[in-house]
């Protein structure tokens, strides 16, 4: 009986002290949890913050080179329309016809035309094809502010826009005319270039050229009765963003994390090692089965530049 109070008595001891333990490790294992939820919280606040100052950062470098950029197309449109006045008003004489073989710029797609000339001042703005052979405006443009500069001529009652005068070259190094910019692109929208300068208005921002993306200023050419016969161009190529480029491609966000920038349409613009640069990722999903790009956009676009980058999008 005695031996038996005994082990009653050690039970009971060992329990309690059992239970003493379970009730200072689940104490202790509230507290670290609660210490680790805070502190994954903090480390979340900070890591939210960083990416706050990236986006910000970002956006106001791009910000200020497109406005580098724009003023110098607005300057070079400056410099054109007073070459143009001082040479004399732009015209087409439908009296001297001249043939043109011309290629599509998207769908390669030739054809044959006739238009009537057109002259700025008393100089024939076509058909020089030749870069060791001066043309008219386009040259005087590029010499002094450095930039591309075409003039277009109106084809048709559509509206196609062909490339006449230009100091754009091809690839084989000659001067890019007989292209042309279509009023509707290949997949049957309307063409954002032309349609602008059709309505009257100065069309700005990223265009496709001959063979690369530019950062373009179309306006349109009217002749002495008010009536739309072309369109002046000046660009500057994509490429000589490269500085702020490479160092967007370059940020490293944690150990795998990149930056990238799309445009409004959900181009890629800048992509992880410019490998997909170009490509539209618009209708890209989460797992969740959102558009989450589209999501992006649609935010962004309402919102100002602060805005943009406090947003957390998934």
């Amino acid at each position: 009986m005695k031996m038996n109070l005994q082990k009653k008595l050690m039970v009971v001891g060992i329990s309690l002290s059992l239970i003493t333990m379970l009730i200072v490790i689940a104490v202790n294992y509230s507290q670290n949890l609660r210490m680790s939820n805070v502190a994954t919280e903090e480390c979340l606040k900070l890591t939210d913050a960083d990416l706050d100052h990236i986006a910000q950062n970002i956006y106001a470098s791009l910000e200020s080179q497109a406005i580098l950029f724009q003023e110098i197309l607005n300057n070079s449109l400056n410099i054109a329309e007073e070459i143009i006045n001082r040479k004399g008003t732009i015209n087409v004489k439908d009296n001297q016809n001249v043939n043109w073989d011309v290629v599509n710029q998207f769908t390669k797609n030739t054809s044959k035309i006739t238009l009537g000339k057109m002259y700025v001042g008393d100089s024939w703005l076509g058909q020089n094809r030749d870069c060791n052979e001066v043309s008219p405006v386009v040259d005087e443009v590029g010499k002094i502010a450095n930039v591309t500069c075409t003039i277009f001529q109106k084809m048709n009652e559509s509206g196609d826009m062909l490339r006449i005068c230009t100091n754009i070259k091809t690839l084989e190094g000659n001067r890019a005319i007989g292209t042309y910019i279509p009023r509707h692109n290949p997949d049957g929208t309307t063409n954002p270039v032309v349609s602008t300068v059709l309505n009257g208005e100065t069309y700005r921002g990223r265009a496709f050229v001959v063979n690369a993306w530019y950062i373009t200023a179309y306006k349109p050419i009217y002749d002495d009765n008010r009536n739309i016969v072309g369109m002046f161009y000046v660009g500057v190529p994509q490429d000589e963003l490269s500085t702020i480029r490479n160092s967007i491609m370059n940020i490293k966000v944690g150990k795998t994390g990149y930056v990238y920038v799309l445009d409004s349409k959900g181009n890629y613009l800048i992509s992880k090692d410019g490998e997909r640069d170009g490509e539209n990722i618009w209708e890209a999903k989460d797992t969740n089965g959102v558009n989450f790009i589209q999501e992006i956009v649609k935010k962004a676009l309402s919102l100002s530049p602060n805005e943009i980058a406090e947003q957390k999008y998934p």
